[in-house]
């Protein structure tokens, strides 16, 4: 079975956690040691051939064909309607265990550990497993791949940033440096901004709202810190981010017939990144600082 698959792998040295939950008379008999508490005292440690002695010792003896580790919950649960006399059963099987010589050699054993030695404690009162960089390497990852996982999300993000830019471009299509050219040309401009600032803002206006419960246990679980989440964050999404603008400027730009040249076309795709990623900034601050997606 699995739990003796796990047994063997102990008896390896190997660290094995395990949860079960109402374990069968086969089951139980595997342990080679089982430690019995109730009502934060110990009521038993040792074997469980050992704690079928000791519990007929105190007079609560397991009867026969029946599951040990159900009978030994009875023993050891506080019954609603019988709550006084539960508790002085409790006592009584703690008090004989505390006298008997199982628990005398555990105390002996605790006397001779240095056990008066304060613990250390961590560094501003907490620590991590992971490095910094581990920690944002694993965030990095992790924020990546559920980029990669909705790949239509960015199909629809790149044909919108396309169809605007094509739009906007037929709208002021070849534009000369004359007074009404000069006019038509500061509102494709000024729709450059927009469209950057706007788009930018409500395609991020939600990303942590989103995440905040998952974010929020596994912070508190210390997997990583906040700045690592944050900036594993950004980073991740930052290419799609830098792509729109790239789009939206090589389609745009000569269509409306803005100023010719290599140099003259990045100048105008550095303002326009800029204000895409100032515009994206915005809305992470403003998902943030929103408790929810409503909110935000």
């Amino acid at each position: 079975s699995v739990v003796q698959v796990l047994k063997k792998l102990s008896q390896k040295g190997k660290t094995v956690i395990l949860t079960i939950h109402q374990p069968s008379s086969e089951l139980f008999e595997l342990f080679d040691k089982i430690l019995l508490m109730a009502e934060g005292r110990v009521a038993f440690l040792g074997t469980p051939s050992e704690a079928v002695d000791f519990f007929s010792y105190v007079g609560a003896q397991c009867p026969t064909n029946y599951n040990p580790a159900d009978f030994y919950v009875q023993v050891l649960a506080v019954v609603p309607a019988r709550e006084i006399e539960s508790r002085d059963r409790i006592a009584k099987i703690c008090d004989n265990f505390a006298i008997s010589k199982v628990a005398r050699d555990m105390e002996q054993l605790l006397a001779t550990k240095n056990l008066e030695k304060p613990l250390e404690q961590p560094e501003n009162g907490y620590t991590y497993k992971a490095t910094w960089f581990m920690q944002f390497r694993a965030v990095l990852w992790r924020s990546w791949l559920s980029v990669l996982k909705e790949p239509l999300l960015v199909k629809v993000r790149l044909i919108q940033t396309t169809m605007v830019a094509i739009l906007i471009g037929l709208i002021f299509l070849g534009q000369q440096l004359t007074q009404v050219g000069v006019m038509n040309i500061n509102g494709a401009i000024f729709l450059f901004l927009t469209n950057m600032t706007f788009q930018n803002v409500f395609a991020t206006i939600n990303v942590f709202t989103s995440e905040l419960p998952v974010f929020m246990r596994e912070a508190r679980s210390r997997l990583y810190r906040c700045d690592t989440y944050f900036l594993g964050k950004t980073i991740a999404e930052l290419p799609l981010f830098l792509t729109v603008p790239l789009v939206f400027t090589a389609i745009a730009y000569p269509m409306i017939g803005l100023r010719a040249g290599v140099m003259h076309f990045f100048n105008c795709l550095a303002l326009v990144t800029l204000v895409a990623n100032v515009s994206t900034s915005f809305g992470y601050l403003i998902s943030c600082a929103s408790s929810s997606t409503s909110m935000a």
